[in-house]
This record gives structure tokens, sequence and C-alpha cells, in this order.
């Protein structure tokens, strides 16, 4: 199942996004408040729980600079799934940006965890926006 969020512009190059969203530190300002707690982040990897009652457990992994971030879920999350940040480069100070997750859900899994799933990538696109304006 593929869930993703808005497209939305940042006033920043695609290089400076690509870096700044591979470290997991800097997603915690992105995750909305309201659906996610307990982050903590170190090295490669972050954690997180969601509201709803379950743990996110994530590493980043290879991508494509600077197009690409990938974050794949972990063991101690219960349900797999690949994170993509998608940036496409706009002109030197501008970018696109949109997170697209792809996880393995049985239908039971479905029900509980797509809507809160759908509620962190609306508000990380969101936050993005909202930290990266456009000049």
């Amino acid at each position: 199942m593929i869930i993703e969020s808005p497209i939305i512009s940042c006033g920043r190059s695609a290089a400076f996004l690509h870096e700044y969203l591979s470290n997991p530190t800097n997603l915690e300002p992105l995750l909305p408040v309201e659906h996610v707690n307990a982050f903590q982040a170190e090295g490669d990897s972050c954690s997180f729980k969601v509201a709803g009652g379950f743990d996110v457990v994530l590493k980043c992994i290879d991508g494509e600079e600077p197009v690409i971030v990938r974050y794949e879920s972990q063991k101690g999350t219960p349900i797999r799934f690949t994170l993509h940040v998608v940036i496409e480069p706009q002109g030197d100070e501008v970018s696109t940006l949109q997170i697209q997750c792809d996880a393995d859900l049985n239908p039971f899994m479905k029900v509980m965890a797509e809507k809160p799933l759908q509620n962190i990538f609306r508000g990380m696109a969101a936050a993005a926006e909202k930290a990266f304006p456009i000049a």
C-alpha cells in the first residue's frame, strides 16, 4: 500500500534538503506532535511512538542524492515499510518535496495504521513547507 503526502514547495535547494533530511535528528521538528511522541535519534536511526499505540523505528538507508532520502522500518516496528522523501529541484533555492510510504499491511493492520500514517506524513510535509518557506 502506498501512502503519499501532498507535494509541497520549499525555499531550499535539493542538496540542502537531502542532507538535512538524511539526518534522523532533523525529522523530529517535522513530526506532528499531536500524532507522535517520545522521539529519540542516534546515528542513522530514530524511533518514536505513534498516537494509537505503536512504536516506529526508522533507519536511514541508501538514497539517491540529491533527489531521494530513504528510511526503512526496523525491528520493533509492527509494520514493515519504506519511507521515501522525494525532492525535485525547481531552481537554485526552490524544491518540491513529497513523502511516500510503501507499507506491507495485512487487512487488519491497514485498518489500524493507514489513517495514523497518513496524518503523520501530511503533517511532516506541512511542517517542512513552514520550516523552509519560499522567500
